[in-house]
């Protein structure tokens, strides 16, 4: 079995198309909804289109907010053999993830990369384009070129790799990506990256970085994950 864990916060008006479309590339996955109980009504979507589905899981978490810690949650609840992941705002395809999940046949992890040929980074922003690509070539000249997106936020993993590398949910931001990839390599585990284009969010606000002051504050907050990991190794 195939899970696809969906963490959400304010993501009403994208949840029920992203998981119809999901499960028509993905018909026999389980998808894990982790919300962080959104006051824009997302768990009540969920609950009221996809309640009598059995292969939708909805997981409320109140008091608890933070994408890696969500993340971590639905992948302890998940029951399938491979594990993948996905923001809910569509700038990552779910129509990648069947290659994803194919990709390992002859990998432990599969990660959606801009930074392979092939991949692309379509966002109108050119600050978060540089911003990304500049995190990413600071990523590979400090941790190593095995990786070339560190910082992908799609992916497909087999379920015994997060025996040893189990996502860390102390991160706040996306930065919990470069730590898990570092870690996942560190530990033997092979990586294969599929080229993708990321686009732009179908509907709603980003949360991670909505102006350029969040964005550079972000963008530290990278560098420092980093640097830390720099050390370590």
């Amino acid at each position: 079995m195939i899970s696809v864990v969906v963490p959400t916060y304010n993501e009403r008006e994208n949840i029920s198309p992203l998981i119809a479309e999901t499960l028509a590339h993905l018909p026999e996955a389980e998808m894990i909804v982790v919300d962080d109980d959104s006051p824009d009504g997302t768990g009540k979507e969920v609950q009221g289109r996809w309640g009598e589905d059995p292969r939708v899981r909805l997981i409320v978490r109140k008091g608890r907010r933070g994408l890696p810690s969500a993340i971590a949650e639905g992948i302890e609840a998940a029951r399938g053999t491979v594990v993948a992941w996905m923001d809910s705002d569509f700038n990552l395809p779910p129509a990648l993830l069947p290659e994803l999940v194919r990709a390992l046949d002859d990998a432990d992890v599969a990660v959606a990369s801009r930074y392979v040929p092939g991949g692309e980074d379509g966002r109108a922003s050119r600050l978060r384009i540089l911003g990304s690509w500049v995190i990413n070539l600071v990523a590979r000249c400090l941790l190593g070129h095995e990786v070339r997106d560190y910082t992908s936020g799609l992916m497909a993993v087999r379920r015994q790799v997060f025996d040893r590398v189990p996502i860390n949910p102390e991160y706040r931001f996306g930065d919990y990506c470069i730590d898990f990839l570092f870690r996942a390599h560190r530990a033997g585990f092979r990586i294969r990256e599929i080229p993708f284009r990321c686009g732009e969010r179908r509907a709603g606000e980003t949360k991670m970085a909505p102006n350029p002051g969040r964005f550079i504050t972000l963008g530290i907050a990278y560098l420092g994950t980093i640097l830390k990991l720099r050390a370590r190794r």
